[in-house]
């Protein structure tokens, strides 16, 4: 049982693998940031399947591309400036024994303020 849940979970990984997904909050209720400017916090996914854990076969879940994806997403809301306060990347290869090794999910968050003028 165990490994079938784990196998679902690859499966469904597999699917968004290639997918970046944003989520914004524009809504602060008045509050400014700390220099004074009106702020719009952004939070970007990016999920991959890689190759031996570093080789992006499926999408592309560097640290690079995901920044872009932020960066994107700043300039449709509009913004001048940009602050990232937060970055990660989880290499996913211990989730099924062996076949983590060669098809390794991995997604990279990138979380941060677009400043607004």
């Amino acid at each position: 049982m165990k490994y079938i849940s784990m196998a679902m979970l690859v499966l469904v990984m597999a699917a968004g693998a290639g997918c970046s997904i944003t989520d914004t909050a524009s809504d602060l209720r008045g509050i400014k940031g700390v220099d004074g400017d009106k702020l719009t916090h952004i939070n970007t996914r990016n999920y991959a399947i890689n190759l031996f854990m570093s080789k992006p076969i499926v999408g592309d879940a560097t640290l690079n591309a995901t920044v872009q994806a932020f960066a994107d997403e700043a300039k449709k809301s509009g913004a001048t400036k940009v602050r990232i306060v937060q970055s990660d990347t989880s290499v996913m290869w211990y989730l099924i024994p062996v076949l983590g090794f060669v098809f390794t999910p991995v997604y990279t968050n990138v979380a941060g303020d677009a400043l607004l003028p």
